[in-house]
């Protein structure tokens, strides 16, 4: 109960016709970006060009100071079938990990996976072993790991828990990876799915790492007003959020996502909530 995020947190950064576009929406549209820049630079003959500005390599983005390489490695990728799909899974996963843990967790997940590659190629650097890297391939599957470590009992097509299809996507991207010798983006792969399962798992039980307050530039910010005391309303009969029980919504949740919930059980949820945070720092004390 600890992971679950506040109201204001899952709610979508922005609309557009009524439409809700999430920080994970913004990401997905940018990797797809980047998949068209990719194919159009290839076939005008400039994909060298492109690699060599925007893909990670420690002794140019690093040593020779190239900063913006350690954000653009990943938004280039060969386009093809399982690029596609990815981008899917991607856009799948990473919206439904943002509406339950929140903003600010959900860039700190996104984050610490696009660092991975930078800190541990950067190490290998120092140890003579300088080597290119580019792509979104294992980003992609860390926010699958996530959302599954999240849920890892939905069904997909009615047939397969969804924590199988984890094992099974992440198998077969490492047998892929060592049938071609690719020793680097197996590395990347695991460090980056540990980390995502880990990071969900760390949430689950109650963690919390440091998160720096969003500031959202769209939301226009409401005009200051004084206006007289609200008068007292007679107040509706209805279920009290205390009797609803929390066992039940986290199954709803987990079935059909966290917009399933009615008022009164998001005000049953927040409740638990906050009575579970008070309880941890009674017993810090």
């Amino acid at each position: 109960m600890a992971l679950l995020s506040s109201f204001n947190e899952d709610r979508p950064v922005t609309y557009i016709r009524g439409y809700p576009i999430y920080y994970a929406t913004i990401l997905t549209i940018a990797y797809a970006t980047g998949v068209l820049g990719t194919f159009i630079a290839k076939a005008a003959g400039g994909s060298e060009l492109l690699i060599s500005w925007f893909a990670f390599q420690p002794d140019y983005s690093i040593f020779q100071g190239r900063i913006w390489q350690i954000l653009t490695y990943s938004f280039i990728s060969t386009p093809n079938f399982f690029t596609v799909i990815g981008l899917l899974f991607l856009y799948v996963s990473a919206v439904e990990i943002e509406k339950y843990i929140g903003k600010a967790r959900f860039l700190t997940l996104y984050g610490v996976m696009v660092l991975i590659p930078v800190v541990s190629l950067t190490i290998a650097a120092f140890g003579g072993l300088s080597v290119l890297y580019f792509g979104q391939t294992e980003i992609a599957i860390g926010f699958f790991i996530a959302f599954c470590t999240l849920y890892p009992g939905i069904q997909w097509g009615g047939f397969f828990a969804a924590k199988w299809i984890a094992i099974v996507s992440l198998v077969i991207a490492s047998l892929s990876d060592l049938s071609s010798r690719d020793w680097i983006s197996f590395l990347e792969l695991w460090l980056i799915s540990g980390f995502s399962f880990g990071y969900i798992r760390f949430l689950q039980r109650g963690g919390e790492l440091p998160s720096i307050r969003l500031v959202n530039p769209l939301r226009k910010r409401p005009k200051l007003r004084v206006v007289p005391p609200p008068r007292p309303r007679p107040t509706q009969v209805s279920e009290p959020a205390e009797n609803i029980e929390i066992d039940p919504l986290l199954d709803k949740i987990s079935r059909k996502g966290l917009g399933s919930l009615t008022a009164a059980e998001r005000s049953a949820l927040e409740r638990a909530r906050e009575k579970l945070l008070e309880n941890d720092k009674k017993r810090k004390r």
